[in-house]
């Protein structure tokens, strides 16, 4: 098992791969939604407007491994149909807006089967109120904003989370997951030939999103399969030594001392089947103002250059784990005397492990091994950024140093400091309305050799199989045709130090302005199983979609 950012190492990809097309939405464009009817008629006097986007997908997966199950279909032998695993689903975004004198309020509800079924908060997938004082405006309510100068591609957008249940294929911000805050932004008249356009920002937030990754189905990060289960190892192992150690006791006339161990063993049932049933809580409750998130930026125009800085101080939204009380308790077994003489010459001749053995003595000793500790790493984020055009290339970047409470980068539980970049373009071709997007996004984990070479060094934070760095390089290629009402596009992305690779076309046809149907797909290719995306290597698919804006 690795520890986070190798438990949660494909989520690091995935955020990465922000500018991935959904089954329906353009790759480097953003929400399309248009058109709205006035409130009670065209000659309402309350200026509402209604505006929705109606989206139903199928989706049939031509790789065999499911949840480890064999399906008996794969890609490359197309005899049988009739097993072929199938996905279905449907949404519908509604948006109301209304539009004061000197206020806005702007809510867009979506109504999704797991939204409404697990996060039912998130059927206000926003909420946004303004107020326009001159120069300064006043946001609040449930929002998302973006940092960056990126492509749907960013280093510097920390605020909202992630939702990564259906992996990448949601639009950028329709992946990330609107959060409580409140946002001041000033505009001051003041211009020259020099200097224009200057903004500045300041947001806050009460507490923290983070990141959801699916418990079940296609899309389970294997890391987080490999968390779930050295978690349910330690709860069983405990469970079993206070059975042991209430067994131990019992005796024809219950004495005080076995009535507390079973009372002890009836109390760890209780939690043990609480964990199982809801492995949240093993997760720090981030909903308090330990976890609030503050920061400030300011953009402007420098002569041709579009620039900005930024400061964020949050936490990470993947969580850490710890597991150093665990492996102090393990010490502790492994040097008693009683287990060496119990197992060692079981373990020296490899007909048990090591850990099985601890796990077994634990149970007979009635000793308990501490659960891992999981936390969301504070973090402080220094950000540059920049865009401008350069004869027919569009140019954008992003640099941001990422400040931890681990600046010697010897402690394996936490990240260390860590600097990321993004740098890319894209260019209108002068034929067939083609466009072509590239984006080359990487971070250098500092002081990454401490850990490297340490005893724990597979369980550190910033794990990344052996590598200090990770570079990730992304294409995209859109044209059109028939008036733009045929549009082919495809995406690529490629992982430069592990050799991943992704790949997913999309064909749209839009017969009228308000229709668009899509046929796409996706296929991953993993170099081996240090890949980030080994967990879902045989997920590759293809899928029919329809969606309908008002």
């Amino acid at each position: 098992m690795k520890t986070t950012a190798r438990i949660f190492a494909a989520s690091a990809a995935l955020l990465l791969l922000a500018a991935n097309s959904s089954a329906q939405d353009s790759f480097f464009d953003g929400d399309s939604s248009s058109g709205f009817d006035s409130f009670g008629g065209s000659s309402s006097s309350i200026p509402v407007e209604f505006s929705g986007t109606l989206k139903a997908d199928g989706r049939a997966y031509l790789d065999k491994d499911v949840d480890g199950k064999d399906t008996g279909f794969e890609a490359k032998n197309l005899k049988d149909f009739r097993n072929v695993p199938t996905d279905a689903d449907a949404s519908a975004k509604i948006g109301i807006k209304y539009s004061g004198n000197k206020a806005d309020a702007d809510v867009k509800l979506l109504f999704q089967k797991d939204i409404i079924k697990d996060h039912p908060f998130d059927v206000i997938d926003e909420l946004t109120l303004s107020g326009y004082m001159g120069n300064l405006t006043l946001n609040a309510g449930k929002m998302k904003i973006t940092w960056g100068k990126g492509d749907k591609l960013h280093v510097l957008d920390n605020f909202n989370a992630d939702d990564y249940t259906d992996f990448i294929f949601p639009d950028y911000l329709d992946r990330r997951i609107s959060t409580p805050m409140a946002q001041a932004i000033y505009a001051p008249a003041y211009s020259n030939s020099v200097v224009s356009n200057i903004r500045l920002e300041a947001v806050y937030t009460p507490f923290l999103p983070t990141d959801r990754f699916a418990s079940k189905g296609y899309w389970v990060p294997g890391q987080v399969g490999e968390l779930k289960s050295t978690v349910t190892g330690i709860v069983s192992t405990n469970l079993a030594s206070k059975l042991a150690a209430k067994d131990a006791l019992a005796s024809a006339t219950p004495t005080a001392a076995y009535i507390a161990a079973e009372k002890n063993y009836l109390e760890y049932l209780t939690y043990a089947n609480s964990l199982m049933d809801d492995p949240e809580n093993l997760y720090p409750d981030t909903k308090t103002l330990k976890y609030s998130q503050l920061g400030g930026r300011v953009t402007a125009t420098f002569r041709q250059f579009d620039v900005g800085a930024s400061y964020y101080y949050g936490h990470y939204k993947q969580p850490s784990v710890d597991l150093s009380s665990y492996y102090a308790d393990a010490a502790a077994i492994a040097s008693n005397t009683t287990f060496l003489t119990n197992y060692g010459a079981a373990i020296q001749s490899g007909a048990v492990t090591k850990e099985d053995a601890i796990k077994a003595f634990a149970i007979q000793s009635g000793t308990e091994l501490s659960l891992p500790e999981l936390h969301y790493d504070r973090k402080q984020t220094f950000g540059l950024e920049a865009s401008t055009i350069l004869w027919h290339f569009n140019l954008r970047g992003e640099a941001a140093f990422n400040l931890t409470e681990d600046t010697k980068g010897d402690n394996p539980w936490v990240h260390n400091n860590s600097v990321a970049w993004l740098a890319g373009f894209d260019i209108d071709l002068p034929f067939a309305n083609m466009n072509v997007n590239i984006q080359e996004t990487g971070s250098l984990t500092l002081n990454y050799d401490k850990v490297k070479d340490g005893a724990f060094k597979e369980y550190d934070a910033d794990y990344n199989a052996g590598h200090a760095t990770n570079n990730r390089l992304v294409a995209n290629i859109t044209t059109s045709f028939m008036n733009e009402k045929l549009a082919p596009e495809v995406t690529v992305m490629y992982g430069i130090e592990r050799g991943d690779l992704v790949v997913m076309p999309k064909l749209v046809y839009k017969p009228v302005p308000d229709l668009s149907l899509t046929a796409s797909g996706m296929y991953i290719g993993c170099k081996d199983e240090e890949s980030e995306f080994y967990a879902w290597e045989n997920n590759s698919f293809v899928q029919l979609g329809a969606r309908v804006e008002f």
